[in-house]
């Protein structure tokens, strides 16, 4: 438990990734009254945003704060992992090799183990409920059967598709005990649903956050809809050299153990399997919700290499983890911008979100909004200024119907204090409109980092229009 926390502690000094920082200023906007799902939009569950808020309470809004909770959410799940696999390999030495890959393989930062994922935090409720699962497995009382629907509730009001471990428990019912299964199986999905209708009836608009956290996903990004099948296809292959790079050992380690692996172990791998898929988008940090899974079974693989006389499987285990140990521990000794380069070498805006932001909070007052052209929401966080737009993801002003013009519109009539061009201005839509619009009514005040930052050129409109926003949503 204490390496799962060690192993994070060189990577603290990466710039927040978008989904943090994003995360972080929706939980701010929320608590500053902002109604979630409106003026504060977001397509995760409340789950994940009061997490992000008790973090910002407890522990302040650093990079360091988040990445530190980021290490005890890992402990926490290194602690599960290791009880889940004693109840089901029925050996602690089993269970201790479960937890040293978790520690060490979960932590891979190339698939962002660090940083203070929906997939890390999702993953100990989801443990857990898997836990209370086997519990009833063992005496058959009906109260660790409704524990285990509410903590699979609880998981995917963190994450939408971490139910995988609530679904590897029903369909290890049905198959094991058939009609005798059907009931139990019932009452955790029905117990699971739990979490999710309180979430539901507390929000403001049930038909805001139906759209946010579960149309959202169905019509605009998964793998059935948003892209194409070869924009997917393009995706997964640029994801996967991290995913190797990050998971390849206990891949092997998971083959040498599954023939002797329990069901419910091997059914959750591949209902973890199923949810990465779905999401369609391949994020690095997607393939965490593989990692516990991976390590019950790839637990009982080391061990049986170990046992086993071959010395082929030895071979061929030492030589990934030396791999394995090849790419990642030069990455201990780089910068954090070196190493975010390395990480994400698309994302260079990370690199400088926080220079932007010094210069962005130098001159603008607290109570101003800015618009970032067309999304970064960790440069929304770090400047401390309200978005003059409501969608602070770009992936979202792409493929939600509208937003594009809203943005627009927003650009034209209602002139942010400033203008911050991470993206070209015409990357929504593929018009000049943007464009004309900036050359009309803005003029270049500097760059920053290569970041060109506009302001409106009538100022005295502009502390109108800033007056009369400060006073209303966000559209």
């Amino acid at each position: 438990m204490g390496l799962a926390f060690a192993v994070r502690i060189p990577f603290w000094g990466v710039p927040l990734t978008t989904d943090e920082g994003g995360y972080g200023e929706i939980a701010r906007l929320w608590a500053r009254s902002r109604t979630l799902y409106d003026g504060a939009w977001v397509d995760r569950p409340q789950g994940l945003i009061l997490i992000f808020r008790a973090v910002h309470f407890v522990f302040g809004g650093s990079a360091e704060a988040m990445r530190v909770a980021a290490g005890l959410a890992a402990v926490l799940a290194v602690a599960a992992t290791m009880l889940l696999t004693l109840r089901l390999a029925r050996g602690r030495i089993t269970a201790c090799a479960a937890g040293l890959l978790m520690a060490t393989a979960g932590a891979s930062p190339f698939i962002e183990g660090f940083t203070l994922s929906g997939e890390l935090l999702a993953s100990v409720p989801a443990l857990l409920s898997l836990l209370a699962f086997t519990a009833y497995l063992g005496d058959r009382r009906l109260r660790w059967l409704v524990l285990a629907g509410l903590l699979t509730g609880c998981a995917v009001m963190v994450r939408q598709a971490a139910f995988d471990a609530g679904l590897a428990a029903v369909l290890f019912l049905l198959l094991t005990e058939r009609r005798h299964g059907i009931r139990p199986a019932a009452i955790l999905t029905g117990t699971a649903f739990v979490p999710v209708f309180a979430g539901a009836l507390s929000a403001a608009s049930f038909s805001d956050w139906w759209f946010a956290v579960v149309g959202y996903r169905l019509q605009n990004d998964s793998i059935a809809s948003g892209a194409s099948f070869m924009g997917r296809l393009y995706v997964f292959s640029f994801s996967l050299p991290y995913a190797l790079a990050g998971l390849a050992l206990l891949g092997l380690l998971a083959g040498f153990g599954w023939r002797r692996a329990p069901l419910l172990a091997r059914l959750w791998v591949g209902t973890a399997l199923v949810t990465v898929l779905a999401g369609g988008n391949f994020h690095n940090h997607y393939y965490i919700q593989l990692v516990a899974p991976l390590c019950v079974i790839a637990a009982i693989g080391l061990r049986r290499i170990v046992l086993t006389p071959s010395r082929g499987p030895q071979l061929a285990t030492a030589a990934v983890a030396l791999g394995t140990v090849a790419l990642t521990v030069p990455l201990w000794f780089m910068t954090g911008n070196g190493q975010a380069q390395k990480l994400w070498p698309k994302d260079d805006h990370l690199q400088r979100d926080a220079v932007v932001a010094r210069y962005v909070k130098q001159h603008t007052q607290p109570h101003q909004r800015i618009l970032v052209m067309w999304a970064s929401a960790s440069l929304y966080y770090l400047a401390d200024r309200e978005p003059a737009l409501r969608w602070m993801w770009l992936r979202n002003l792409q493929t939600i119907e509208g937003t594009a013009a809203v943005a627009e519109r927003v650009l034209a009539k209602r002139p942010p204090a400033l203008v911050i061009g991470m993206q070209p201005a015409n990357v929504l839509d593929g018009t000049d409109q943007a464009l004309a619009v900036l050359r009309h009514d803005y003029m270049l005040m500097a760059r920053v980092d290569g970041v060109p930052i506009y302001r409106p050129k009538k100022t005295s409109n502009t502390s109108n229009a800033i007056a009369t926003s400060s006073k209303t949503a966000a559209p």
